[in-house]
């Protein structure tokens, strides 16, 4: 990403303001510029090795356990429920929007842990990698974890392999969650994000954004980046994790070149310090708002 005058852009406190300014008018009102800097970015810009998204190392999960995990209305789990109670009942998204969003990321449920949905990892080519199982509760919206292993993460393709449905030496390759929306919406700006719960509530509240997430602080790596390449990307850390993903995604940029990227710093500008301590992510400032407006 490259800087271009002061007034272009969009403002990145996304929430609290909507200027934004295309470098297309900037260059409509300065001609001149646009050849000027067409000619420094032929001479500067060394062509990049291209990204391969379509190299196989990995191995993928068979469609039809998604398709089950939809079955006997399974898609009716914790989760869910907690969405329909926090958006489905405002009048300004109604039941319709859970219902896309179920759809468009297939939010299936566990049959192996009683009312847990399935966040299904669809890469890029629409293949199923994984799939993480959750518990939630559905007044809060809070994850209920095991009191034994309050970390432990429960997974798809780790049952598969106790079951045998699974090779023994099934390679795992993790992509972003929501990935595969785009290949789907190629032109739309995307939002990165640590959790699936807030890519999910997110892509409610800010539809013309394609939400993904890399499913934890550690997830954001170079080898799941390579499909935002020629991408504009906006990254929202967590709370207390500004410092961290600014410095990973500024190296990631060093190898794989975004159309633009932001990483946004509206949390770690506005929240307090209680907010800070519990490590608050947007989805918290999404629920709080949405239940201060109901």
């Amino acid at each position: 990403m490259e800087y271009i005058a002061e007034d272009v852009g969009k403002c990145n406190r996304l929430i609290k303001c909507g200027f934004h300014k295309p470098p297309k008018v900037h260059f409509q009102e300065h001609p001149e510029e646009k050849t000027k800097r067409n000619e420094l970015y032929r001479k500067k810009r060394q062509p990049k090795s291209p990204i391969n998204i379509n190299e196989k190392d990995y191995d993928i999960i068979d469609e039809k356990y998604v398709k089950i995990s939809m079955w006997n209305k399974r898609y009716i789990n914790t989760f869910t429920i907690w969405l329909f109670k926090l958006i489905g009942n405002n009048p300004h998204y109604g039941i319709e929007a859970i219902k896309d969003v179920v759809q468009k990321y297939d939010l299936g449920g566990s049959h192996r842990i009683n009312g847990a949905v399935v966040f299904w990892q669809r890469d890029y080519n629409n293949q199923i990698r994984t799939g993480k199982i959750m518990l939630y509760n559905q007044q809060t919206g809070k994850r209920i974890k095991d009191e034994n292993r309050p970390n432990m993460i429960n997974w798809v393709h780790y049952y598969l392999k106790k079951e045998h449905r699974l090779k023994a030496d099934f390679k795992l390759k993790q992509c972003f969650y929501g990935e595969h929306l785009l290949k789907k919406y190629p032109n739309a700006i995307v939002a990165v994000f640590e959790s699936e719960k807030t890519a999910i509530v997110a892509s409610i509240i800010f539809p013309d954004l394609v939400c993904i997430a890399s499913g934890g602080l550690g997830g954001l790596n170079l080898q799941k980046c390579k499909v935002l390449a020629h991408r504009h990307v906006i990254f929202f850390p967590d709370l207390g994790c500004y410092q961290q993903w600014k410095a990973k995604v500024e190296g990631i940029s060093k190898h794989i070149f975004f159309a633009s990227y932001s990483i946004n710093d509206v949390l770690e500008d506005n929240a307090t310090e209680e907010e800070r301590a519990g490590g608050l992510d947007l989805c918290d400032y999404i629920i709080k708002s949405l239940t201060n407006n109901n």
